[in-house]
């Protein structure tokens, strides 16, 4: 029988993955109901402006590009870039890029703020590029489970606002 023997980081990165992966959950859940046309709770729309977060920290790193420095917010704002881009994969100009962005962060940002809903194909993109993020931190989680994961990898961590 062959024993794993895991470092403090690998047990961090583990719990962070599966917080993480939790929080886009819920975020997937609340699109869905924003979706069938549904009212979202407090609770919802404060996890809808954790959306707006990601994605604008997803921007960040996407102009961190242009003057690569290393500190723990550009790390973060990398990784989130990084995310984004796995969970846009028909998107490859960098102004395609940006402007998917900004679109799913508007929409993030009005269902957030309980004004009018937007159209249901806009709510549908936000879900489908949460959901593939999901699925990317859930390929994570895995892979951290069976020894794969590293903490060497760039970190992601959904920030509380």
């Amino acid at each position: 029988m062959r024993r794993t023997i895991h470092s403090e980081h690998h047990f961090s990165d583990l719990t962070e993955s599966l917080k993480n992966g939790f929080v886009l959950d819920d975020i997937v859940l609340a699109l869905a109901r924003a979706g069938k046309g549904e009212s979202l709770n407090e609770r919802e729309r404060k996890l809808l402006k954790r959306a707006v977060s990601i994605l604008e920290s997803a921007e960040a790193g996407f102009h961190w590009l242009d003057k690569p420095e290393l500190t723990s917010e550009t790390n973060s704002s990398a990784n989130f870039f990084a995310r984004a881009v796995n969970a846009l994969p028909s998107v490859y100009a960098n102004d395609a890029f940006l402007e998917s962005i900004s679109n799913l962060k508007a929409t993030a940002t009005q269902l957030s703020s309980g004004a009018a809903v937007p159209v249901p194909e806009k709510i549908h993109l936000l879900q489908t590029f949460f959901y593939n993020t999901a699925q990317s931190e859930l390929d994570r989680t895995e892979g951290l489970l069976s020894g794969e994961g590293s903490a060497d990898i760039l970190k992601w961590t959904v920030t509380d606002e």
